[in-house]
């Protein structure tokens, strides 16, 4: 008797949250799809202890397409390293100079 094929390994927790999230955003009307998956992100990025402007991060972010952000939330090790690449983006960009004093 042949050998049975084995049966497909159980989707990863990352991949059937990924599923998850898919199918969540694509219920929402197209206006709404951003604001949801920025509002997750947010709550996602808020969790990184080494992310310190969590809003100015998550509006970077959300710059990307909404398929390349799914994965990032569905799986917290590849979010980290983008959420790093970002703050170091923030800290190399140049800050705003206030503007001169009206005072002389």
């Amino acid at each position: 008797r042949p050998p049975q094929p084995l049966p497909p390994p159980p989707p990863s927790a990352a991949a059937q949250l990924l599923e998850e999230l898919r199918d969540a955003v694509e219920r929402e009307a197209p206006p709404r799809r951003r604001q949801m998956v920025g509002e997750w992100l947010y709550a996602a990025l808020s969790a990184i202890p080494e992310v310190s402007d969590v809003g100015k991060v998550t509006g970077m972010m959300l710059d990307f397409p909404i398929e390349q952000l799914l994965p990032l939330l569905a799986d917290p090790s590849q979010l980290k390293p983008v959420a790093h690449q970002a703050m170091e983006a923030l800290k190399a960009a140049p800050q705003p100079q206030p503007p001169p004093s009206q005072l002389k």
